[in-house]
């Protein structure tokens, strides 16, 4: 089962009364928000791991990769 937690976050009551005049959901629209945010932060996490691994991947040669899946393929 989900474990949820609570996130606050303070507004000004004007932006507060837009919302609820415009019957938006807030706690949909700051999940979806975290959820882009965590992504990217996620996604830089993982380009930046490229980047230092980058070095190493230009040494192997694509021959080299052909024929490892090839002799998998040919082990099953």
């Amino acid at each position: 089962m989900t474990q949820y937690e609570t996130v606050s976050a303070k507004i000004p009551a004007e932006l507060k009364a837009k919302i609820k005049r415009h019957g938006i959901n807030a706690s949909k629209i700051v999940r979806q928000a975290l959820e882009r945010e965590v992504a990217r932060a996620e996604a830089e996490e993982l380009d930046m791991k490229l980047e230092h691994l980058a070095p190493a991947l230009d040494r192997i040669r694509t021959e080299d990769v052909v024929a490892g899946i090839r002799e998998d393929r040919e082990r099953r």
